[in-house]
């Protein structure tokens, strides 16, 4: 019976389980984690863009130097340092009897659970975060969806950017100091700091926490007005940035404080307009 599947899910199942190498049988040589926890993809990554036969298992590929084929074009010295680094890695493989052994590491015996594999692929899909708090927030529709991006860690900042293949100064343009991140744009990046003024007491690297200890309470009315402060000024935040990175402009802190507030007050005048 042919199982059908998607890199994604392909990728879930190597990382869950390990692979204890018996006679190479079952084992991809490429893509599978069975030499010393990694697998020969990620130790060389050029080399595997380089080989003919990707899909070969550990078996195949060792008789004979196989996995060597269509390693002749090596040209860089990353290549070369690539190849030699698993060149000593593979000749000290010795193939045994006994099949492959693939163990599930999340469970003490081993043993594959179809109901835990289930639950893993929703890891990180959903977050403890207290959503309907934020969508019922005093804001305009594009501040909330951005809180939402935000707390998911979902901005195109200039780490992302990179990780990504892209090119960018990985310098914040907010402070001009250190490497950008979400976090670090938001909690603990110098002008931002200036911005939330008494707000930012509390630097937590982690963007939840951080989020909650800023909105404080839930259900006072004290409360609800800080939901909209913290998220007009993470909006607007995020915007100065966007103006120094595309538009080559910036505002001072006074002058950024000056935009959230009147930002703040037009949304009250537009709803009290709405509800009378």
């Amino acid at each position: 019976m042919t199982i059908h599947h998607t890199p994604t899910e392909l990728e879930l199942f190597r990382t869950c389980t390990i692979i204890s190498l018996g006679n190479g049988q079952r084992t991809r040589f490429w893509h599978d984690r069975w030499l010393q926890g990694k697998s020969p993809k990620e130790i060389a990554p050029d080399l595997y863009k380089l080989t003919w036969r990707k899909n070969e298992n550990v078996a195949a590929s060792l008789t004979n130097g196989q996995w060597k084929r269509g390693l002749r074009r090596l040209s860089t010295t990353e290549e070369i340092n690539q190849y030699v680094e698993l060149w000593g890695l593979v000749r000290e493989v010795q193939l045994g009897d006994q099949p492959d052994d693939i163990a599930w590491r999340f469970l003490a015996n081993g043993m594959y659970s179809l109901s835990l594999a289930f639950l893993l692929q929703f890891v990180g899909a959903f977050t403890d975060h207290d959503w309907p708090r934020l969508w019922a927030s005093k804001a305009e529709n594009k501040c909330m969806f951005f809180g939402w991006l935000f707390l998911q860690n979902k901005l195109w900042t200039a780490d992302r950017i990179l990780k990504h293949g892209g090119q960018t100064n990985a310098t914040c343009s907010l402070c001009c100091s250190t490497a950008e991140t979400v976090s670090q744009m938001m909690a603990t990046c110098s002008y931002a700091m200036q911005v939330w003024n008494s707000f930012a007491a509390n630097n937590y690297r982690r963007l939840k926490r951080w989020w909650t200890s800023m909105i404080g309470t839930v259900g006072t009315q004290a409360s609800k007005q800080t939901e909209q402060a913290v998220i007009y000024i993470a909006w607007s935040i995020w915007k100065e940035r966007c103006r120094r990175v595309f538009d080559s402009k910036a505002l001072n802190v006074p002058q950024l404080m000056a935009l959230i507030k009147q930002d703040i007050h037009n949304w009250h005048t537009v709803h009290n307009l709405w509800e009378e």
